[in-house]
C-alpha cells in the first residue's frame, strides 16, 4: 500500500453488511501494520499519567499504515521532517498535518 498503484476493489452489501474486497497483498500489509502497532504499544506497559483520549476525528485513526510509520520514526526526526517523510512515502492526500503528527506523538508518548 505504500506504493501508488491502482487498486481494484469491490464494494457491495451482503445481508445488510457492507463489504469491500481488496487484493491479498494489501490486506497482508494492513495486518503487518496492525501487528507492529500492537508490538510497539505492548512494549511499554507502564500505566499512563493521565486518562487516554483518542482523537477519533484524526485521519490517523483510519489509516494504520501511516500511524505505524509515525510510531516507527517518533523521536528520530523533527516534526517538519516527519511531515515531509509522510508526504514522500504516502502522498500529500494521506500525509497528516504537522499538528496532527504532534498530537499523535503526544498521545503515543503518554501511553508509555
Amino acid at each position: 500500500m505504500s506504493e501508488t498503484e491502482p487498486v481494484e476493489s469491490a464494494h457491495r452489501t451482503v445481508a445488510g453488511v457492507e463489504l469491500v474486497t481488496i487484493p491479498l497483498n494489501h490486506y497482508a500489509e494492513l495486518l503487518d501494520c496492525q501487528r507492529r502497532l500492537v508490538e510497539v504499544s505492548a512494549s511499554a506497559p507502564v500505566p499512563p499519567r493521565r486518562p487516554l483520549t483518542v482523537d477519533t476525528r484524526s485521519r490517523l485513526f483510519d489509516d494504520p499504515e501511516v500511524a505505524a510509520f509515525l510510531i516507527e520514526i517518533a523521536g528520530t526526526m523533527r516534526l517538519t521532517d516527519a511531515r515531509s517523510a509522510c508526504v514522500d512515502r504516502f502522498g500529500a492526500e494521506r500525509a497528516p498535518s504537522r499538528s496532527t503528527i504532534n498530537r499523535f506523538w503526544q498521545q503515543h508518548r503518554n501511553r508509555r
